[in-house]
């Protein structure tokens, strides 16, 4: 389950958004986004400042994809050694403070001689030249989220609960591609605000004139009858008392 990390103002935009629903106490306690949003900072940040249980695929490493052994979930870190255990056992040394992309992370190798001495070398490792096992973890309160949700979203009650979101993801695509949402009629964001809050109110109109007044029940009712057909109707019943 792949995504593409969302660009930052995405981000910005899902921190206000949380942040006007929480000053308003109307904070969700759970908040069903799309996979580009979620991220083990962002769900750290929104339980912690917001008390709210952002849900949504966190992206696996590249190399999860491409290899088909050990994945960074399946080692055990202790945090009070500072070092980390692999699925067959061997112990890394402490491992080091780091920087990537300019974020704290902790490396830890592996010993070359350690890993060159176990069968799963090639599928766990991914190199040919007999290098042991390097891996960056994340700050641990971040580790322990990234390790949680990528166990879960392979899980059916994970994913029974991430469906709910298909709704959201329906409503978009129709308004993307029946009502044109994505190209701005006006200039300024203003009036493109305005566009939006105008074709959102469409959408809801539309979805309510096809549901049966009074039962509640999510029954469509037949498209309304045009003029042209109520005609061609009429001359049939018509057609039909004639010659009857």
């Amino acid at each position: 389950m792949a995504t593409t990390p969302a660009p930052e103002q995405d981000i910005d935009t899902l921190e206000q958004i949380h942040a006007d629903l929480a000053a308003r106490d109307l904070a969700p306690a759970e908040h069903l986004v799309d996979g580009g949003y979620t991220s083990p900072a962002t769900i750290h940040r929104a339980r912690n400042e917001y008390g709210i249980d952002l849900a949504g695929p966190v992206r696996l490493a590249p190399t999860a994809r491409a290899l088909p052994g050990f994945n960074k979930e399946d080692f055990q870190p202790n945090w009070e050694e500072k070092a980390l255990t692999c699925p067959n056992g061997a112990t890394s040394p402490p491992w080091k403070p780091t920087l990537a992309d300019g974020r704290p992370r902790l490396s830890v190798l592996f010993p070359r001689a350690t890993c060159r001495a176990c069968e799963d070398r090639p599928k766990c490792t991914g190199n040919v030249d007999g290098k042991g096992r390097h891996i960056l973890l994340l700050p641990q309160p971040l580790q322990e989220i990234q390790n949680r949700v990528r166990k879960e979203q392979n899980t059916r009650p994970w994913q029974d609960r991430y469906a709910m979101r298909a709704g959201c993801e329906a409503t978009v695509s129709e308004t993307v591609h029946a009502h044109g949402l994505r190209n701005c009629r006006y200039r300024g964001t203003a009036k493109t605000h305005v566009q939006h809050v105008l074709t959102a109110a469409g959408t809801n109109i539309i979805r309510l004139s096809r549901h049966r007044p009074g039962d509640g029940s999510a029954d469509h009712l037949a498209s309304p009858t045009t003029r042209f057909r109520h005609l061609c109707q009429q001359l049939s019943e018509e057609t039909r008392i004639r010659h009857s």
